[in-house]
């Protein structure tokens, strides 16, 4: 698989997983815009406390898709088929792991979440085997830059993952019949998946040293994301009323659209991240995810009733003037991730401090300072969020400069050398 090079097949790759997240984004979403109007208020904050833990759990399928296409990257041509077909083996026995794991403290995420059964939670649980097994061919299919192999599996998950729930949602209006069709719908996807990725597999099994090693350390990096990102709906049920944590729920879809909108940009650059094309991969990344950001907070701004309406219904009414904060929080998160990804694609294991301390700042001022209610939560996330991303922003321009500042160096001392004349 010869890898993309120049400027016209970088746009035509970044077009393709584009319209493939986009598309299976828009599916995953549909759950929730199903769901809203079906479950209710209160059941819908159960559902939207569920898939953040679906969230969270799936940082070991981020992890072992970024550890999969770092290492990838450099390994030879006749490594790399041996070294796929390893890593997603290793992406099954990981979500069995994260499922078996799940199951062992469902006893204190029923307390948390204030659960009256067990089931939605078991259903959850083996949604983690498919999920992470997809993140094992997201990594394969991301580190060969094969990037119409990649969407075609985003779309495969994506699309059976979103039918699976909303089928659900419709058939039962209930959590548990919701939950069965997604965890269903995303087993179907991962299976269509795998045969996607079997042309980038094939040969004898090569084992990728470390792997595991490697694994954990950028899954605690993600969780950390994951958790700053997603403890804002599971603080609404601890601290809100179950129809504001419903109310809360609905804003967090905006979030993330917010937050998964430009998401394809760390995709299709996370490969350029780890080698020579570093510098200028970050800087255009970081430019493109934050026009992004501006356009969708401002679009909410102007038309909040059309995207609260849109995403919950009249029943949601009251998020009409904050719901321009929902887009500002996904948005300052989507550059938050970003900046993550190029850290984790020089294998940085520093920039998981910050994160942490994000997420400690949100729940301090979500439980300590601010009000208890939909927009004082909010404003927790805001601050948090735009506090990680300022200091993000400046690391990565102070490495760009550097980078730059080294090539240049090197150029100078490439043209001192060639303009000596031999003998001198």
């Amino acid at each position: 698989m010869t890898r993309v090079s120049g400027r016209r097949a970088i746009v035509s790759s970044t077009v393709i997983v584009a319209a493939a997240l986009g598309i299976a984004q828009v599916f995953s979403y549909a759950v929730s815009v199903v769901a809203a109007r079906a479950l209710g208020p209160e059941q819908f904050g159960v559902l939207a406390a569920l898939l953040g833990i679906l969230l969270i759990g799936s940082v070991l399928a981020m992890g072992i898709q970024a550890v999969a296409a770092r290492r990838l990257v450099h390994l030879s041509p006749a490594q790399r088929d041996g070294a796929s077909r390893d890593i997603l083996r290793d992406g099954l026995v990981g979500g069995i792991a994260v499922a078996a794991a799940t199951i062992a403290i469902s006893p204190l995420l029923m307390w948390l979440l204030r659960l009256d059964g067990w089931i939605p939670l078991l259903l959850a649980a083996l949604a983690f085997v498919p999920l992470t097994w997809a993140g094992a061919q997201y990594g394969v299919a991301q580190g060969r830059e094969a990037y119409s192999r990649l969407a075609a599996v985003y779309l495969a998950v994506g699309v059976g993952r979103g039918i699976g729930g909303v089928a659900g949602a419709l058939a039962t209006d209930s959590v548990i019949g919701t939950m069965l069709g997604l965890t269903v719908g995303t087993a179907a996807g991962a299976l269509v998946g795998r045969l996607v990725v079997a042309p980038l597999s094939r040969g004898s099994r090569l084992s990728v040293d470390r792997f595991f090693g490697e694994t954990a350390h950028a899954t605690h990096a993600l969780l950390a994301l994951f958790v700053l990102t997603n403890v804002d709906v599971l603080l609404a049920r601890a601290l809100l009323s179950p129809f504001e944590a419903g109310e809360y729920g609905v804003g967090a879809v905006i979030a993330k659209v917010a937050f998964w909108l430009p998401h394809f940009v760390g995709v299709v650059a996370f490969p350029r991240f780890a080698d020579t094309r570093r510098a200028r991969a970050t800087v255009i990344s970081l430019v493109a995810i934050a026009a992004m950001g501006a356009a969708v907070v401002a679009v909410t701004a102007l038309l909040p009733g059309l995207v609260v309406g849109f995403v919950g219904g009249s029943a949601y009414d009251d998020l009409v003037p904050i719901a321009w904060m929902f887009a500002a929080i996904g948005s300052l998160f989507a550059l938050a991730q970003a900046l993550l990804l190029t850290r984790l694609a020089v294998d940085d294991r520093r920039a998981v401090i910050a994160v942490w301390s994000a997420a400690v700042l949100l729940v301090a001022l979500a439980a300590l300072v601010m009000p208890r209610t939909v927009a004082g939560l909010a404003s927790s996330a805001l601050i948090a969020g735009g506090c990680l991303a300022v200091l993000g922003v400046a690391v990565a321009a102070r490495d760009v400069r550097s980078e730059w500042a080294a090539a240049g160096s090197h150029s100078s001392a490439s043209a001192s050398g060639s303009g000596q004349v031999p003998g001198t």
